[in-house]
């Protein structure tokens, strides 16, 4: 049990940055996995139409951010996750092509630790996000390969 409080108190954040990483993945895999859970209930059309928002979202905030370049998309990519997943990110290449690979995935490592995926439910999670960075890089008038 919690004890009592007899005056209105301030509850200041004192969360170290490895936390805040944390719980926001955790946050965001449960809000999604929850999405996800129930748009299939309603077919691949209701799916398809969060993804479409989604996707639309994205891509504002990294036009307000100045992308331009894939450089730029990438790099934005990864200082987002990075800094608010804890993601660990490699970038490298210029302004014509550019890639980026996941040292570590603070989402997915949020969803693993949420939930006890099957084979099955990895590739398909997989797929869903190949399908999204395609999405995303062609709004932006670039081609993506997911290896």
């Amino acid at each position: 049990m919690c004890p009592a409080i007899a005056q209105k108190m301030l509850v200041e954040p004192k969360w170290p940055v490895t936390k805040v990483q944390e719980e926001s993945a955790k946050a965001l895999a449960r809000q999604f996995m929850a999405a996800f859970e129930v748009l299939s209930g309603y077919g691949a059309q209701a799916t398809e139409a969060f993804d479409k928002k989604v996707l639309q979202g994205k891509t504002e905030h990294y036009r307000a951010l100045g992308v331009k370049t894939p450089l730029d998309l990438i790099k934005a990519m990864a200082e987002s996750e990075s800094n608010i997943f804890g993601s660990t990110i490699e970038i490298w290449g210029d302004d014509s092509k550019a890639s980026l690979t996941y040292k570590a995935c603070g989402m997915w490592n949020a969803i693993q630790k949420l939930q006890k995926m099957t084979p099955e439910m990895e590739e398909k999670m997989g797929n869903h996000f190949e399908t999204c960075i395609h999405n995303l890089a062609k709004e932006f008038g670039f081609k993506a390969e997911v290896k």
